[in-house]
């Protein structure tokens, strides 16, 4: 298991990941989408 808390990105001042929070659990499949940078 690994537990992400408040978890954030910021890329060139603007935040891409804020304030997530999850538990992956092993044998899952977990996917976090989000802006891209192109």
């Amino acid at each position: 298991m690994l537990e992400l808390i408040e978890v954030g990105r910021t890329v060139g001042g603007e935040d891409h990941v804020s304030g997530v929070s999850m538990t992956l659990r092993a044998g899952s499949l977990n996917v976090l989408l989000g802006p891209t940078l192109s």
